[in-house]
């Protein structure tokens, strides 16, 4: 399904909606716009207050980082500070194990989310799944570290298992630049190693200028 309008009201139009308990925040600048604008309607804070929140990946940088998509998230939705009330599980990307963050993070995963947001990169990643990454083939584990091919390179992210049974997914595709990804995953949509946002083609993509 494809939806051309306002990116920020109609993501929130969709989670208002399916009325999700559970929602996984992804990280990248056309989050942030999103979350920005969130900030700004009342309606939208009081929906995403009523849910659990969870990320999608986080780079192994510290949580007040300005690299952490945990900071980016929070600094963007709620400017005035994070509400006590609200319940977020935040990656433990500071963790010096990161084999142990996964393993944590993992356990906090053990039921489907009911709406799982994901940006497109320029290179066509999704989460922190990158192409050619082996993690693309991971089929029992829920997350995993990786390295990604710009920095900060160390992350951790949830897998295509996570992704497939997540009930919901909403693309985030905001330009040209991510219409034509788009475009181009159509031509071979098994091929998901070079393009792994083919493993999405079949969910809800937002296309539009933020």
């Amino acid at each position: 399904m494809i939806a051309q309008e306002n990116i920020p009201t109609k993501v929130f139009n969709h989670l208002r909606k399916i009325s999700p308990s559970s929602l996984m925040l992804t990280g990248g600048r056309s989050a942030a716009c999103i979350y920005r604008s969130w900030a700004s309607s009342p309606e939208c804070i009081e929906h995403i207050s009523r849910m659990v929140c969870y990320f999608s990946d986080e780079r192994c940088v510290s949580p007040d980082s300005s690299d952490s998509n945990y900071f980016l998230a929070m600094s963007s939705l709620f400017p005035e500070g994070v509400p006590n009330n609200f319940l977020v599980h935040r990656i433990e990307g500071e963790c010096v194990d990161m084999e142990l963050a996964a393993n944590n993070y993992s356990e906090l995963l053990q039921r489907p989310i009911d709406l799982l947001l994901l940006s497109v990169g320029d290179d066509g990643h999704i989460a922190s799944l990158f192409p050619f990454s082996s993690a693309l083939h991971e089929t029992r584990r829920l997350v995993v570290p990786v390295m990604a091919p710009k920095s900060p390179f160390p992350r951790l992210t949830i897998t295509p298992k996570v992704i497939q049974n997540a009930r919901e997914v909403i693309v985030i595709a905001g330009g040209l630049q991510k219409r034509e990804i788009y475009l181009k995953a159509l031509e071979d949509p098994g091929d998901i190693d070079s393009i792994p946002a083919r493993m999405v083609l079949n969910r809800t993509w937002i296309f539009d200028q933020l």
